[in-house]
């Protein structure tokens, strides 16, 4: 469910199972600090009482059409 914090920013928010830790609420942000592709686009938090967690971080990428390979003939009669 995408949600609107109180400075403005966008934010995904939702549930992760975190097996025997339990079930948290957790917030997807996007960095708002990021300055290199190589950097996270994302950060995964987790509020723990009064304080967050970072849990986790996600970058976007883009998955390119293969082009259908060629398909080689190969003789194995000798005849060729």
């Amino acid at each position: 469910m995408a949600k609107k914090g109180k400075n403005g920013q966008k934010y995904l928010a939702g549930y992760v199972d975190f097996g025997v830790l339990g079930r948290k609420e957790a917030y997807l942000f996007r960095n708002e600090k990021r300055e290199k592709k190589s950097q996270p686009a994302f950060r995964l938090m987790i509020k723990e009482g009064d304080s967050w967690k970072e849990v986790g971080v996600f970058w976007v990428r883009e998955r390119k059409e293969q082009e259908e390979p060629e398909e080689e003939v190969i003789d194995f009669t000798g005849d060729g």
